[in-house]
């Protein structure tokens, strides 16, 4: 697997590649080769190289014109071979003009996970195995500030909303709110049982893979946002 990571701060850039390299038979099941870059510039250079990278890890804040979503934005626009980009960020889920990038990012501009560079490091190990895994990953704290943040639904507009029927959506917000399977059979007074069955409809008709993705479906329609299948993909 070709990886390119993308930062401006060059120590950590180099370190964060190394560690990555080195501990990869723990995070991948293919060897490793991580090329690391220092400017938005070099990284297009790289990516519309042949062959292309399977993955990049991009930092949104790497000089004075390439800050926040507007990074993701610019690599994306030169990124014609739609290689999946993780946003790695000092972004924090504490700052509500932040998590809204880190929405626009996953919502508009199609990242493929998000890591925080300021989070613990074994949930950002959790992360890194993942992503390299082929899922979508989004740390839990970001999750839950993302349902936090969105508007609650009318009483009218809950039923049949993207497709499920009022049970199923029920537990498509729970999945949303980051509540787990349990916390869910406690609010609705189901079985957990119950809710596994139900959230496999739900990954199915949403036609998304696990709940985090399910998680970001359920979010785009509460928000009213008018591409959902672009947070998810």
């Amino acid at each position: 697997m070709k990886i390119l990571w993308v930062d401006d701060h060059e120590l950590l850039c180099v370190a964060l590649s190394e560690y990555l390299q080195t501990h990869a038979s723990e995070l991948s099941a293919t060897p490793i080769d991580v090329t690391p870059v220092f400017t938005l510039a070099r990284a297009l250079e790289e990516v519309n190289k042949t062959p292309s990278p399977d993955l990049v890890f991009l930092d949104l804040n790497l000089d004075d014109e390439n800050r926040g979503a507007a990074t993701l934005e610019h690599f994306q626009a030169g990124n014609p071979s739609k290689v999946p980009v993780v946003v790695c960020t000092g972004l924090t889920p504490g700052n509500d003009q932040e998590v809204e990038i880190l929405r626009m990012c996953m919502r508009d501009y199609a990242a493929r996970g998000i890591l925080l560079k300021g989070g613990a490091h074994k949930k950002m190990f959790i992360g890194l195995s993942r992503i390299l895994g082929g899922e979508l990953w989004i740390p839990e704290e970001v999750l839950l500030r993302f349902a936090r943040s969105t508007p609650a639904p009318s009483a009218s507009r809950n039923e049949h909303h993207l497709g499920l029927s009022p049970r199923e959506w029920d537990v498509g917000r729970c999945i949303a709110r980051g509540l787990s399977g349990k916390q869910i059979a406690r609010e609705l007074n189901v079985t957990e049982g119950h809710v596994r069955q139900v959230s496999c409809v739900i990954y199915d008709k949403l036609r998304v893979r696990n709940r985090v993705e399910a998680a970001l479906r359920v979010n785009a329609e509460l928000g009213g946002g008018s591409g959902p299948d672009k947070g998810s993909s």
